[in-house]
């Protein structure tokens, strides 16, 4: 007789009950740790896109920027160039240290510029920010405009830019409470009418060859501190204007002579004229080539008017005098005065009008 196996046995209720719990519980804990896993998933995924575009979209670091004007000299108008001594200083709070790339755009003869820092190291202020301070002294380049010579103003001005951070990580603003210049501040020849400090954008149209750059165009922030400075009315009046009436009283004086003494007439204002050339001449080597005419060639034109008008008289008349008529003498001396009228009216209105526009 075979002996059969009951692969089967029987067991109580509770213990079915026992194993039910069990499976319940190990299925439901799968279940929720997978579920888990998910969740830190696309958190992780949100983070990553939160992180890229924090990283897309920096804050740009600001830099306060000021100025101290110590020393201005050697101003050369023909060559647009000028000396100037000054301290610059930056206040920023972040890790990029402003001080390092900083970049004089105007300078000339960067090899001849002095740089000198006050600190060894940035300065840490009571609020956690940094402080640097320069002394800056070198040649520097403006683009004078002289149409209103010799009562011309003009602007000396120094330019900085970092040469490496672009507006996404750097801006520079002014300090416009603590910038100025020194009240011992002289150049010849010159007045100081007051200063200015403000901040800009520069941009260049180009990425400089960098394949990394995301951008054609670059933005860069800058800062530009100038002084302007005017020329004393003295200086055209006694120096400019003087020599050139004292030539032009010459040149009328011909119509004052007696009108028998032809040549005396003629070479007088000839005289002049060839005066009043070498005067505009010895004023224009001070300044530069330009294309234009400035006030006081304006001023010299209608001198030179004048001048030939004076010419034209004595010779017109050369012609009517007479040496043993009387009345002839009379009639040109009625001309010469008439002439002498007109152009001291064409002078003196034509200053007039070229002062004032």
């Amino acid at each position: 007789m075979i002996k059969t196996i009951d692969l089967f046995p029987y067991y109580p209720p509770k213990f079915f009950n026992l194993v039910y719990i069990i499976t319940f519980l190990f299925c439901f804990t799968i279940l929720e740790a997978a579920s888990k896993d998910s969740l830190n998933t696309q958190k992780g995924i949100q983070n990553q896109n939160y992180q890229s575009i924090v990283e897309s979209n920096p804050i740009p670091q600001k830099v306060k920027v000021g100025f101290y004007a110590q020393n201005i000299y050697e101003l050369d108008p023909a060559s647009n160039t000028f000396y100037m001594d000054f301290y610059v200083w930056f206040i920023w709070k972040g890790d990029i240290d402003p001080t390092e790339k900083v970049e004089f755009m105007n300078g000339v003869e960067d090899w001849g510029m002095t740089k000198v820092n006050v600190y060894d190291v940035p300065k840490m202020l009571a609020d956690s920010s940094f402080y640097q301070a320069i002394r800056v002294e070198g040649r520097f380049r403006e683009n004078f405009r002289f149409e209103r010579f010799p009562l011309d103003e003009q602007r000396l001005g120094v330019i900085i830019e970092n040469s490496v951070h672009t507006t996404d990580e750097i801006i520079y603003y002014a300090d416009t409470l603590e910038s100025g210049y020194a009240t011992d501040l002289e150049i010849p020849g010159w007045e100081f009418k007051n200063y200015q400090i403000s901040g800009s954008t520069h941009t260049y149209s180009t990425n400089f060859g960098d394949p990394d750059a995301d951008k054609k165009i670059s933005n860069y922030s800058a800062l530009r501190f100038e002084l302007k400075v005017s020329r004393p009315a003295n200086y055209f009046i006694w120096k400019l204007l003087l020599p050139l009436i004292i030539v032009l009283l010459a040149s009328w004086g011909a119509l004052l002579l007696d009108p028998r003494r032809v040549d005396s007439r003629i070479l007088l204002p000839i005289t002049t004229l060839l005066t009043a050339v070498f005067l505009q001449q010895n004023y224009s080597d001070s300044l530069p080539a330009v294309s234009y005419l400035v006030l006081l060639d304006k001023i010299y034109v209608l001198a030179y008017l004048t001048i030939i008008i004076a010419i034209m008289a004595t010779i017109y008349t050369a012609g009517i005098v007479k040496e043993d008529n009387q009345k002839s003498v009379n009639r040109v001396k009625k001309i010469d005065r008439i002439f002498l009228g007109i152009k001291i009216v064409i002078f003196i209105t034509g200053l007039v009008f070229l002062l004032l526009i």
